[in-house]
């Protein structure tokens, strides 16, 4: 287009100037010679010709800029001359630019490593096709969790039977056996529809996806590994495509290595599976033939419209399935976008994005006083401009093209910071609690989200000195002496309030971090009943079809336990299923003579009978087991307190008979269907370490052979010790037979549950030690501006007579009341901020007094320090020199 080949031309212009000025200049010399040479031929002397020439050619500098104008883009260049100007300027005064890019680098680099978290972990976690459409559906009953992972029928039917889905595709748990030139290792990995690549979208990065074909009956045995796998086994060695494994004792070819970021359901292998309505996976266990199901929404269709046509789908299961589809069972259907971190740690993200958002306004505020106080200083700069023509547009522009320069500045450090911080964050953000899939960097919407916070930090920075531009007097800034003598001693209004909002949001920002440290505190000290750092735990990982049965699993735990109970301070060991704080076993508990209840309500142990011993449950009443209620398969169970008060109450709960229907579905499990309950236990953790315990109850461990199993042990010694114990007497008693997770129930504690406030609290303090080091930077930046604006005033207050004790103290109530103000202030303003973080904070209240006071003595101690030396400097002026100060 037209306008845009001038627009093109006028900018290469500029980029050319210096050599279109010489052709400029080349050309009016040509013309001016041609008409000198002219009118000598007419008969004038050279003298009279130039004359004439330069007469009837015009003014050669007004020429000059027309032709400028015509080929240039004045308002650019004016920018530009704007821009050198701005940068001699920040030349001149290093201290005062290096001050303020790095504050606000500060600010922008914690604000875009916080987003570039948000954006990996929350908006931008999958990289699959159409990832915005994935969704799963999962069940509910009287508003309780009930299933995530459905039956095959199910499965089936949904896939076939829908009509709000393009595709579904399926996966089914399970911990292979890879058995290598290293040993036997167990690697997480599931069966998958062979249509799962396909749906995804995301090509393998060595090999091919699994297709239909290889889910076909007679098919060769194949498996795909992920790229973390790949390195871990293989080194990233491409030659091992096509290469013969053994996985769970059978013979399959590598035919595929995915790529890094591709790991559907979290683990490391994938094997096809053609599921009909009657698949059932050999060896699997009860929980790995449930389905975890997904499928890419049809366009414009939402995840209630799809609920609803799943749940007409999986209405007759409530018949047929009722474990899984209970009466009044409700299908919800979730975008895995809308799910891809827990709702705690989502909130903390938020919370942490508020809090950068505090710094960074912090830093703003910061920076727009330094300028403030700076453009006092250039009241008779700004005079002299003005009655050289120049309109307050114009200076406001000059004002905000050198926030502008500052502030370019600063996102380019902010991004360094970013880079650098981002890897600090990440390494304290909780394990399992963002997708395997998310990947957390420095991407191209993140620079852009920096760039739109620089122009914003630009404009919040600029306008206050552009407002007091605007105020000036043309007049009396040229008869000032222009050093800003005019301010007085006193504050401006609005310097001040930069200065006591500062102060204010970094008490937000610095109580909010209190608390959290408070939490994990609180943490720290709930009382488990035991010592968790003297406490061992390991998990067993069983070889294929080996220990089926109970009475398999319970002769090998035997044995290892009678051994370990001969080592060097070991306490008490047991068989259990689930390790403290948490059991995962819930299950719906019938007790004869009572209403049956609508949902699993009961968590439930299988363990030997040192259980009680080894982790310091009381008895209350009744019985615990012994070893030969266990050795004899005994239809007995314990329950805890909250079993007896939510379905007793004051009834004695010894003799009652119970049984278990979800249980009653497992083909081991026992005909006799009726156990009575022996003993009543006190509670101990069972739902995490915040939340009071549910109702539980323990059954010998040789029930059934579905539990799975894992050794605890109590010791006395160091838990290394014991561990290694665990690892000799468990290899001793089968070779095939590997240890899983292992370690004490401390370091469980310290990854599951004391990481996530860690993380919070160690990214909150380390912006409120930021926001704090500002407000003092802040603070005795402007005084410090203050100070000498005011020495020539301070010379004559001194040679009056006044003391240097009184400076002193005017200095110091001077900065002292506005700190005061922003403490005040601030402390107000947390009392109701800090409730929208009540979800992060246990164990203290949000508006706990003693964090309020420590925060705000800290406050008031940091401020005191800010304003000393330059109240010490103040006191120190001597009267001579001060009065010829200008």
């Amino acid at each position: 287009m037209e306008w845009l080949r001038i627009f093109a031309s006028r900018v290469l212009g500029i980029l050319r100037k210096r050599r279109l000025e010489n052709e400029l200049d080349a050309e009016l010399r040509a013309h001016m010679d041609a008409l000198t040479e002219e009118n000598v031929r007419r008969g004038m002397s050279w003298e009279e010709a130039g004359r004439a020439a330069r007469r009837d050619f015009g003014g050669v500098e007004q020429t000059k800029e027309s032709v400028r104008d015509q080929r240039s883009l004045p308002f650019l260049e004016s920018l530009l001359q704007d821009f050198r100007y701005a940068l001699r300027n920040l030349r001149k005064d290093r201290s005062f630019a290096f001050v303020s890019i790095f504050t606000l680098a500060l600010g922008i680099g914690s604000a875009t490593a916080i987003f570039s978290v948000i954006d990996g972990a929350l908006l931008n976690p999958y990289p699959y096709k159409s990832a915005d459409r994935l969704a799963t559906p999962t069940v509910f009953a009287a508003d309780q969790f009930r299933a995530w992972r459905f039956p095959a029928a199910a499965f089936v039917d949904f896939q076939q039977r829908n009509h709000t889905f393009d595709d579904m595709f399926g996966l089914v748990y399970h911990q292979f056996r890879f058995t290598g030139n290293h040993g036997a290792e167990e690697f997480p990995g599931g069966w998958v529809t062979p249509e799962t690549f396909e749906s995804l979208g995301i090509a393998p990065l060595l090999g091919r996806p699994l297709i239909t074909e290889d889910a076909k009956p007679g098919a060769s045995p194949v498996f795909v590994i992920s790229y973390n796998l790949w390195t871990e086994l293989f080194h990233r060695d491409p030659r091992i495509l096509g290469t013969i494994h053994t996985i769970d004792a059978t013979r399959m070819t590598l035919i595929g290595v995915m790529p890094p970021r591709f790991q559907i359901g979290g683990v490391d292998l994938w094997l096809p599976l053609n599921i009909t309505r009657d698949t059932f996976v050999p060896g699997a266990g009860l929980v790995s033939n449930e389905i975890w199901t997904v499928g890419h929404l049809k366009t414009g269709v939402s995840p209630e419209t799809a609920a609803a046509d799943l749940q007409l789908i999986a209405a007759p299961f409530q018949i047929n399935d009722p474990i899984y589809f209970p009466p009044h069972f409700r299908i919800a259907v979730n975008t895995l976008n809308s799910q891809p971190v827990g709702r705690d740690f989502k909130l903390g993200l938020f919370a942490l994005m508020v809090a950068v958002t505090m710094l960074l306004l912090i830093a703003c505020t910061n920076v727009s006083n330094l300028l403030l106080a700076r453009a006092t200083t250039r009241e008779k700069e700004f005079g002299i401009r003005s009655a050289l023509g120049a309109s307050r547009l114009r200076l406001t522009r000059q004002l905000l093209v050198e926030s502008l320069s500052l502030t370019l500045a600063s996102c380019a450090l902010g991004c360094l910071f970013a880079y650098l911080g981002l890897k600090g964050v990440v390494a304290v953000i909780p394990a399992d609690t963002i997708p395997p899939e998310a990947v957390i960097t420095i991407s191209p919407i993140v620079l852009l989200f920096s760039l739109g916070a620089t122009i914003l930090t630009t404009l919040v920075c600029g306008l206050a000195p552009a407002l007091h531009a605007l105020r000036h007097d043309t007049q009396i800034a040229l008869t000032s002496t222009g050093k800003g003598m005019c301010a007085g001693f006193r504050y401006s209004r609005l310097r001040s309030t930069l200065v006591i909002a500062e102060v204010a949001l970094s008490i937000v920002l610095s109580i909010a971090s209190g608390l959290t440290l408070r939490t994990l505190f609180a943490l720290r000290s709930v009382n488990l009943g035991f010592n968790p750092s003297k406490v061992v735990y390991a998990d067993i990982a069983w070889p294929e079809g080996q220990y089926d049965r109970a009475q398999q699993k319970y002769f090998l735990f035997r044995k290892v336990l009678d051994r370990l109970t001969q080592f060097p301070g070991v306490l008490a060991s047991t068989e259990t299923t689930f390790f403290p704080p948490y059991t995962f076993g819930w299950t719906t508990v019938v007790i004869t003579g009572k209403t049956p209840p609508l949902n699993r309500n009961t968590a439930s142990i299988f363990c030997t009978e040192g259980y009680f011993q080894t982790l310091d449950l009381p008895l209350l009443r009744g019985t615990l087991f012994s070893q030969n209620d266990v050795d004899s398969v005994r239809h007995v169970a314990i329950v805890n307190q909250s079993f007896v008060r939510d379905r007793f109450g004051q009834e004695n709960p010894i003799g009652q008979k119970v049984r278990f229907s979800d249980y009653e579905t497992w083909p081991d499990w026992p005909r006799e269907p009726y156990f009575e309950i022996i003993g009543v236990v006190g509670d101990a953790k069972n739902s995490g370490l915040q939340d009071p315990p549910r109702p539980e109850i323990y059954l010998p461990a040789t029930l059934t052979g579905a539990a799975g199993g894992g050794l605890m042990v109590s010791t006395t010694t160091y838990p290394s010790a014991v561990l290694q114990q665990i690892r000799t007497e468990v290899s001793a008693a089968d070779p095939n037979v590997a240890i899983g997770e292992s370690g004490t129930i401390a370091t469980r504690l310290e990854h599951d549950y004391f990481a996530r406030p860690r993380f919070l609290f160690i990214t909150l303090c380390t912006f409120a030690a930021i926001a704090i080091l500002l407000v003092a930077v802040g603070v005795f930046s402007v005084i410090s501006y203050t100070v000498a604006l005011q020495t020539h005033e301070i010379g004559i207050r001194m040679a009056l007579g006044a003391q240097q004790t009184e400076i002193l103290s005017l200095v110091l109530k001077k900065g002292m009341r506005l700190i005061l103000v922003g403490v005040l202030i601030g402390l107000f303003s947390s009392y109701f901020l800090t409730r929208l973080i009540a979800s992060q904070i246990w164990g203290v209240s949000t508006t706990d007094p003693s964090t309020f006071v420590a925060v705000a003595a800290l406050a008031l101690f940091v401020g005191l320090l800010a304003c000393c030396i330059p109240s010490y400097r103040a006191a120190r002026v001597d009267p001579v020199i001060a009065l010829r100060y200008e």
